[in-house]
């Protein structure tokens, strides 16, 4: 540079005051111009930057925690819901509940309010850096073209002379946004085959990208420091030995602006980041939040049906037993018969004692209290069984997806049973012990007894096999209310199909065999009454059997009709 220009600009230095624009008014032989240096101006500059960095680096603290509340939010739900992935171990039913409360409670709300006021944090960065780069041109504009030639394109500029060795390049979340926008779709798209992993994939990228916000924030705090540091210096500059000053301030003027795009940005990514983050939260908490409400409720419901499972267990259990009773009751009751029938007619009228007797009495007890057993059991499976369904329709289409329309059926299950023809059979014996005279009562009794007994064998049948129905109905509630896991989730669903399925299976078996003990009982009461009822004549029968046997003869089969009256009569 000429001697004679810079004698020149130490002149004019020692005449600028802080009140008017310092001016070189020096004519150069080949500048024909003034030169202008607007130190306020730049001065100025680096005071609004300074204080939008300060800003911001406040600004970032606040976020960087909120940031890790986010992560650490996500890595929670991630854990709990990674225990169902493959090696995890599963988790019980009972949890159902706090995985809902975690993905659609309290918590995913606050991490949502968390990550929306992260994106107006984000904004007000762009804006603080907007305000930066805006005080920096002004900054540059400042300065004398020649400083510094006159630039249109600062920031292209900027990014060549305020840039060093380090810096970072301007962040690119294309891919992270991809990410969390397949995960959108992941999540808008579950079902039971995927929530577990739909929910991992979700979560594991929420605490991720919210960890990348996290590191993003921190930059740009990094950012904002260096550009506190720098504008410093050019906010509290003074002219001086200027010649040695200029190259530096030029320096900082351009490292500002650099950082000051750097801090938009990152801000700008952050903010776009954001965004898909609050949408991937939203989804998250409203598809998994409706399948684990879902899920929690059907575990309420099968844990409900427990009691009902257990009654109709006993209920079974009692009816096995009154019908052992009641088949013993019938095969003595039919002995009685067979004997009186083997000697004819002429202990006839003892038979009334038998008829008054315990045995007769018994039976229709027992007949009487299986049938109100069996209406109890009947009722509460009807009542579980309503339930199971009710659950079932309320459950979510996601969830029911996939479920096979026979569900809940087994190829080795029984067919129904069917009790039509016992109960004619039956029928029939009560007819014709009604139609039957004096003499023939016997036999019809004895004949109907008979079938009694055979019937009621059938009718235990019944009953036990509605009891395997019973604990099948409790195994199928205990794998329900067990551990789940990815392979066995749809299985474990299919249990409260498959108690639906039993129930209605012991509903039909447990009626199947009322109606027949409601036609055991009306056999056993007709013969009862028929033999009561009848108009017993003495001594028409006593002429008619001594003209058949001995007066000996007859007079031991009085003694032993008498006997078997008083062997079965009431006490």
């Amino acid at each position: 540079m000429p001697r004679r220009l810079i004698d020149t600009l130490g002149n004019t230095i020692g005449h600028l005051t802080d009140s008017m624009t310092d001016s070189i008014k020096d004519k150069l032989d080949d500048i024909d111009k003034p030169i202008i240096i607007d130190i306020k101006g730049i001065t100025r500059a680096g005071s609004d930057c300074y204080n939008a960095a300060k800003d911001t680096s406040e600004l970032c603290v606040t976020t960087i925690e909120r940031a890790k509340e986010m992560v650490s939010f996500g890595d929670e739900i991630k854990s709990t819901l990674s225990s169902f992935g493959a090696g995890g171990g599963g988790v019980n039913a009972d949890t159902f509940q706090t995985i809902q409360d975690l993905v659609d409670g309290d918590q995913v709300k606050a991490a949502t309010a968390l990550a929306a006021d992260m994106d107006k944090i984000a904004l007000e960065c762009v804006d603080k850096s907007v305000k930066m780069i805006e005080s920096m041109e002004r900054g540059v504009d400042a300065l004398p073209d020649f400083v510094e030639s006159r630039v249109e394109n600062k920031m292209d500029a900027a990014a060549e002379k305020g840039a060093r060795d380090g810096d970072p390049e301007f962040p690119n979340v294309d891919q992270d946004v991809r990410e969390l926008e397949e995960r959108i779709r992941e999540v808008d798209s579950v079902n039971l085959f995927t929530v577990m992993k739909s929910g991992v994939h979700a979560f594991t990228s929420l605490a991720q990208k919210g960890d990348l916000v996290k590191t993003l924030f921190t930059t740009i705090k990094d950012f904002a420091g260096t550009v506190l540091e720098v504008t410093e210096s050019i906010r509290n500059y003074e002219v001086g030995s200027m010649m040695g000053k200029w190259r530096d301030l030029v320096k900082d003027l351009w490292r500002v602006l650099r950082l000051s795009s750097l801090i938009k940005a990152f801000a700008q990514a952050i903010g776009r980041l954001i965004k898909f983050i609050i949408k991937l939260f939203k989804k998250a908490s409203e598809k998994l939040g409706q399948i684990w409400k879902a899920l929690a409720h059907a575990k309420d419901i099968m844990a409900d049906c427990v009691h009902y499972v257990m009654d109709a267990m006993k209920l079974c259990d009692d009816a096995k037993d009154r019908s052992t009773q009641l088949v013993d009751t019938s095969e003595e009751i039919q002995g009685h018969l067979e004997n009186i029938s083997s000697l004819r007619k002429s202990g006839i009228a003892s038979i009334r004692d038998l008829v008054d007797g315990d045995e007769i009495r018994l039976a229709i007890e027992l007949a009487t209290s299986l049938d109100d057993i069996l209406l109890t059991c009947i009722g509460a499976i009807v009542k579980m069984v309503k339930k199971v369904i009710a659950g079932v329709k309320s459950l979510p289409d996601v969830l029911k997806e996939g479920v096979p329309k026979d569900a809940g059926k087994k190829e080795d299950d029984p067919p129904p049973a069917n009790s039509t023809r016992d109960v004619q059979v039956l029928e029939k014996c009560r007819g014709d012990i009604e139609g039957a005279d004096a003499v023939g009562v016997i036999n019809a009794s004895k004949e109907g007894i008979c079938r009694v007994k055979e019937e009621v064998e059938i009718c235990q049948d019944m009953i036990i096999k509605s009891r395997g129905f019973a604990t099948d109905c409790n195994g199928t509630i205990e794998s329900f209310l067990g551990e789940w896991d990815l392979e066995n989730a749809m299985s474990n669903l299919l249990q409260m199909y498959r108690l639906a399925s039993l129930g209605e299976m012991i509903e039909q078996w447990a009626s199947e065999a009322k109606k027949l003990v409601k036609a055991i009982i009306a056999v056993i009461i007709t013969a009862r009454d028929k033999i009561k009822n009848i108009d017993f004549i003495p001594h028409e029968i006593e002429e008619k059997v001594s003209e058949l046997i001995p007066d000996e003869i007859e007079d031991k089969v009085g003694d032993l009709a008498a006997g078997v009256g008083r062997l079965f009569k009431r006490g």
